[in-house]
């Protein structure tokens, strides 16, 4: 379980910036095929921001089953990481 939580638009902020794609570019339904950042490397980024900011582990195989935007939201939440 994570120590911090972000809100969902930090969440946002957090992919946009691992993605380096606009914020406003993405929305909890964005699908991952939308998102050109959303490649192998931006995959690495996310991974890398999830343990640096929060400390969890997203396995590179739970990764490449998220589909959108709302996959990541709901890893978070399910981890504890994503504030009410």
């Amino acid at each position: 379980m994570s120590q911090r939580t972000l809100t969902t638009q930090e969440a946002l902020e957090m992919m946009a910036d691992a993605f380096n794609e606009p914020l406003e570019n993405l929305l909890p339904d964005t699908p991952r095929d939308s998102i050109p950042g959303w490649d192998s490397m931006g995959a690495l980024m996310l991974i890398a921001e999830l343990d640096e900011r929060l400390g969890l582990e997203l396995q590179a195989e739970v990764s490449r089953e998220m589909k959108q935007v709302q996959h990541v939201l709901d890893f978070l939440a399910a981890n504890g990481a994503l504030a009410p």
